[in-house]
């Protein structure tokens, strides 16, 4: 329900709000899980900080959610329809090489980053302005 952390359609204000949020969903998220599995929030429309994208069918990356590499957690910026995304903010330190979960680690990291992250460089929504100029730049 909306309004409901770890509800689906959760939205929230300000892009400044979402550290807070996860912080205060991270030691429900890592003891667990499958509460926020799937769960993605997002910029609501009336938020201050929402723009129109220039890409037909979807929006700048407003929508947010826990990813996991085997035990190494973080969130992640995404459009809500095409997928593409922001770099991963990770809470965790990576697993030590020597570490039983190393190879669960990479493997998993590597879905996460199969598609690349369409908007290198950005942890988190680009301003109006950043993204107009990122889009002129892919435009050509």
């Amino acid at each position: 329900p909306k309004g409901v952390y770890g509800g689906m359609g959760f939205q929230f204000q300000r892009i400044s709000d979402v550290p807070g949020i996860i912080s205060t969903l991270y030691p429900i998220y890592k003891q667990r899980p499958i509460l926020l599995k799937d769960s993605l929030a997002e910029l609501s429309m009336g938020s201050p900080d929402w723009y129109r994208g220039v890409v037909r069918h979807d929006t700048p990356p407003f929508g947010i959610e826990f990813v996991a590499a085997g035990s190494r957690v973080g969130y992640q910026w995404k459009t809500l329809h095409l997928f593409s995304a922001c770099e991963v903010i990770w809470l965790d330190p990576e697993p030590d090489r020597e570490s039983i979960d190393y190879e669960k680690y990479i493997e998993e990291l590597k879905e996460i980053e199969q598609y690349g992250y369409f908007y290198h460089g950005f942890q988190q929504p680009p301003t109006e302005e950043e993204y107009h100029h990122f889009w002129a730049e892919r435009r050509g």
